[in-house]
């Protein structure tokens, strides 16, 4: 987690741009969904139902194939960390809400 987290920070250190990671991360997800490969990637979808979160979109592992989105993994999570996550979440659909998104 803190790897992907942090690997921005690590490539501007390095390169002094994130815009080849993004488009890096860009062509993996095309290829998934080109190639159908049913593959695990941490990606932003819509969430319902996933520890009691709804209706805000979170980077969570989910499953990439053809179509898209295939479905979200529900991760075994410690109860601090599901207090985190839905924290995060709070924090989130209350930023849209300030911004009025």
């Amino acid at each position: 987690f803190r790897r992907t987290r942090d690997a921005a920070y690590h490539i501007i250190e390095r390169k002094g741009a994130t815009y080849y990671a993004i488009a890096s991360g860009l062509l993996r997800i095309v290829e998934a969904i080109l190639r159908d490969q049913s593959t695990v990637m941490s990606v932003s979808s819509y969430i319902q139902n996933y520890y009691d979160i709804e209706d805000v979109y979170l980077s969570l592992p989910t499953i990439i194939d053809a179509g898209g989105v295939e479905r979200i993994l529900r991760l075994e999570l410690a109860p601090e960390e599901i207090i985190g996550l839905r924290n995060s979440a709070n924090v989130l659909r209350q930023l849209i809400h300030d911004l009025k998104l």
